[in-house]
């Protein structure tokens, strides 16, 4: 199975029987057939017929559509939802309980901890001129990980999204030594992404975003209701909650692609303080992110199985 990037102006989607049938101005320029798909992402204004959705529905293919002036999802189709409505009940319930939700919130810090710590050594490796930044923030990252450790009482849900952030706050103050200084990139922001770095952060992380919702779904679960996150209005909170220990993956293959020339100048413009990607970048980092992500998706699936035996005796109690 795959993923179907549609990202062309004056691009139409039409269903021809068992496949989707591309026009480009009118003209048909191929098909593309429907089980050869696990996900269609669209960017931009594409034309599309409301048969498409239907079939996508009916085969379980996801669907995200991303703005053509930003990287944030505009609207999604994920999966169909598990059959086992128990589980859902055993994640109600344990929203509402803060006891419940500290192990499985610690846990997700610490496993967040060592996939930056992983970033962080890896860096170390290929930048030794970097030490003095990068073990200073291995040393922070350390130093927080045992204190999580080592508590025996657990600490509350504040506290630990404090340690967290301390543990962010370090890791990008080292990550941002990675990067040439015309890349300007001076830290994590996200809207408008001011340069090409956070640019891609913000484009790897919607992605990411939405196989976590998929795999949320996947397992049966509700994607708003998380462990970490607290509910927020419009927020797919537990979908946060799986993609957080995968960010420092992303962080790492954003820095591959510009160590490895794969993303120059470029391949970005900017529109009034906000960078954009342009097409041959976009097409470069879809690539490149479709070559890597194959595994993240199989570990949010398996954190969202794990997740859900782990609730399903609670609801049956």
């Amino acid at each position: 199975m795959s993923s179907l990037y549609l990202d062309r102006k004056e691009l139409a989607v039409k269903l021809d029987g068992q496949a989707l049938a591309l026009y480009e101005a009118g003209q048909k320029k191929g098909t593309v057939p429907l089980h050869l798909l696990d996900r269609v992402i669209v960017r931009g204004n594409i034309q599309l017929e409301s048969r498409v959705l239907g079939a996508l529905t009916q085969r379980n293919i996801g669907f995200l559509v991303l703005s053509g002036r930003s990287t944030e999802a505009t609207a999604m189709l994920a999966a169909k939802p598990h059959g086992d409505a128990v589980r859902r009940l055993g994640q109600y319930r344990m929203s509402l309980s803060d006891e419940a939700r500290r192990p499985l919130a610690k846990w997700l810090v610490l496993a967040k901890l060592r996939g930056q710590q992983r970033l962080l050594q890896d860096a170390l490796a290929a930048r030794p001129d970097l030490r003095k930044p990068l073990t200073g923030a291995l040393n922070t990252l350390q130093g927080i990980g045992g204190t999580l450790r080592g508590d025996a009482f657990g600490v509350s849900l504040s506290e630990l999204r404090g340690y967290e952030g301390s543990a962010a706050a370090a890791c990008f103050g080292a990550y941002r030594h990675l990067f040439a200084d015309s890349l300007n990139f001076t830290g994590r922001k996200k809207r408008p992404p001011p340069d090409p770095v956070n640019a891609c952060l913000s484009l790897g992380y919607t992605l990411l975003h939405y196989d976590a919702v998929r795999a949320c779904h996947w397992v049966g679960l509700d994607p708003m209701l998380g462990f970490y996150h607290d509910v927020s209005f419009g927020r797919d909170s537990l979908a946060c909650d799986l993609m957080e220990p995968l960010r420092p993956l992303m962080d790492q293959w954003v820095w591959h692609l510009f160590r490895e020339r794969r993303l120059r100048a470029e391949h970005f413009s900017d529109d009034k303080g906000r960078c954009l990607l342009n097409k041959e970048g976009r097409q470069r980092f879809y690539g490149f992110y479709e070559s890597q992500v194959g595994s993240a998706r199989r570990l949010l699936r398996r954190y969202g199985y794990a997740l859900a035996d782990r609730l399903r005796p609670e609801a049956e109690g």
